[in-house]
């Protein structure tokens, strides 16, 4: 005849079997959703990261371009400029000296420095094609504006990369705690109802509410 200690027994082995059999479940349910969320964190953040570097070369490369566009405009002008003074010069004293030939020299002097300096201004204005590239345009049209907008967005793309390697980071912390877990429900199987395998099991279930906090973290 089977007595009340050996039914109060086998009660107790089954309730501490099927906790350890609860826990394992939710362990390997909160490791499938953190292994998940940590790839897409770690996806989101080499993204922004990838997207800040490209717009800090993009920058750099425009504050380059306007720099030597605008000291070459600068000596473009003055080459212009110097030109038209030399002309006026050489009209004048020949005017003064009624020499016509050095009159006429100093005139197509005059008229060249009005040419060139049309041109120049139409190169400047230039919105693409040949002998430049849309890009390339683009560089040399940048604004004041289009720099603070393209920061702007930089300083974001890098608070996204930070933020989103933040939560990879929480994640990483979940799978962590959570193999840990896993370890110690093993333990606790192993060394079935005892105050040992109530410790550990106790542990392991402490360890995966950790694990859960960290990917609800993870997630928002």
């Amino acid at each position: 005849m089977i007595g009340p200690d050996h039914v109060r027994k086998w009660r107790s082995d089954a309730d501490y079997d099927r906790i350890a059999a609860t826990l394992i479940g939710v362990i390997a349910v909160m490791a499938a959703v953190l292994a998940v969320v940590h790839t897409y964190r770690s996806l989101e953040a080499t993204r922004a990261s990838l997207e800040a570097s490209r717009l800090a070369a993009d920058i750099t490369g425009r504050i380059g371009t306007v720099s030597i566009a605008g000291n070459l405009g600068y000596s473009s002008d003055e080459a212009v400029l110097y030109l038209e003074m030399e002309g006026q010069d050489r009209s004048i004293a020949a005017a003064q000296a009624e020499d016509v030939g050095a009159w006429t020299v100093g005139q197509a002097m005059i008229a060249a420095s009005s040419q060139l300096r049309s041109a120049l201004a139409e190169t400047q204005a230039t919105t693409g094609g040949p002998p430049l590239d849309p890009y390339a345009s683009d560089l040399l049209s940048t604004s004041t504006d289009d720099f603070n907008a393209e920061l702007a967005e930089q300083s974001r793309q890098m608070d996204l990369a930070e933020n989103a390697g933040w939560h990879d980071r929480l994640a990483f912390l979940g799978i962590s705690l959570l193999a840990l877990a896993g370890v110690l429900t093993g333990l606790a199987a192993v060394l079935r109802q005892s105050r040992a395998g109530w410790f550990a099991l106790g542990t392991a279930g402490s360890i995966v509410g950790v694990s859960a906090v960290l990917a609800v973290l993870a997630m928002v």
